[in-house]
């Protein structure tokens, strides 16, 4: 078996499709389950933007009736049908993309510059030549092997396609580089998916309150939310302020506070503290201000921050430092962080 890297335009691609040059072959397929819109979507939006995708795997067949050649798509079945569906204006982009020169178009919709982009995109792909199906099994089995097991943020986005995994997606998209450079995430941990989690866990709160979250919590989180998520416009509009909110603080970026289960805590204050939380107002009663003291709010904060660098467990905020010690993922300390973030926000000095 030889397995030959080659490229097809997006162009060159659909029209062998459409001659029966290329074909599907369902035997390959790992689940019958078609993407859903917003998955598609997102996909040819990287498609349309130029970015990368992993390789297609195709194999060479010849038929010995016919004396023809073909080639069946062995990896890459939902890319390639949803790259094809779009070429053939079937298929209508999410109009919640980011992109808003594409959101909500098809093919025959998009300016000229984007119809030019997709139709000249690149498609790398291993082409296996001279391969028995036996040999083509062995190579996926050997590729699986050495993959990196997923950690249940990438497991959670791989199993689950409806609009909340969208939207967390999205919103972690938005804030990614603002992440980095608080000091927040670095880029491997963004790579795994860290921003992701952090997002759950702050949705979760807002919409059950503070708990000690797990993987079953956060899974019951995006699964009771696959066909429908009817708070997606407040969540979207409390996060979005209190990260741009974080964002403004400059003063205690790359600091002791900058740890994902402060900020979470942060976040929950920030949002709450403007704006009454259902799910939060039994802990701390919001006393909604439109406005933050920012010279006091920063003074507050970063005196948590020292004491905390400190480890300083017998002074003022000893409670704090020990909420932020260990069992940071328990409703205990993640209440007792909320509580002492909720205060900093407030219009006077600790």
């Amino acid at each position: 078996m030889n397995i030959v890297p080659t490229n097809f335009t997006v162009a060159d691609f659909c029209h062998a499709m459409d001659r029966g040059e290329i074909v599907v072959n369902r035997e390959y397929q790992r689940s019958d389950k078609v993407w859903p819109p917003p998955a598609r979507s997102y996909f040819l939006e990287t498609v349309l933007l130029g970015l990368p995708f992993p390789k297609l795997s195709l194999y060479q067949v010849t038929d010995l009736r016919s004396k023809k050649t073909y080639k069946e798509i062995v990896d890459g079945q939902q890319r390639s049908m949803t790259i094809h569906d779009f070429f053939k204006d079937k298929l209508r982009l999410s109009s919640a993309l980011d992109t808003e020169d594409i959101a909500g178009k098809t093919y025959s919709e998009l300016g000229d510059e984007y119809k030019q982009r997709f139709l000249d995109y690149q498609l790398s792909i291993d082409l296996f030549v001279a391969a028995t199906p036996d040999e083509v099994r062995e190579v996926f089995r050997r590729m699986n092997s050495y993959t990196v097991p997923l950690n249940p943020e990438e497991h959670r986005h791989a199993s689950y396609q409806g609009p909340f995994k969208w939207f967390v997606q999205r919103l972690s998209r938005r804030f990614d580089e603002g992440f980095v450079k608080m000091g927040l995430f670095g880029e491997k941990q963004l790579v795994r998916m860290a921003d992701t989690k952090l997002i759950s866990e702050i949705c979760h709160a807002l919409i059950y309150g503070i708990e000690t979250t797990n993987r079953r919590k956060l899974d019951r989180l995006y699964k009771d939310r696959e066909k429908s998520f009817t708070e997606e416009t407040e969540l979207d509009a409390r996060i979005t302020n209190a990260f741009d909110q974080l964002l403004e603080w400059s003063d205690i970026h790359g600091g002791a506070l900058m740890k994902p289960y402060i900020v979470y805590s942060l976040i929950l204050a920030i949002s709450h503290m403007r704006s009454p939380a259902q799910s939060l107002e039994n802990v701390f009663r919001s006393p909604r201000l439109n406005v933050f003291e920012t010279d006091i709010v920063m003074a507050n904060l970063t005196a948590l921050g020292e004491a905390l660098e400190n480890s300083d467990i017998a002074g003022p905020f000893g409670e704090f430092v020990v909420a932020c010690s260990s069992k940071t993922n328990v409703r205990e300390q993640r209440t007792t962080r909320f509580l002492y973030l909720c205060r900093s926000l407030q219009p006077e000095l600790f």
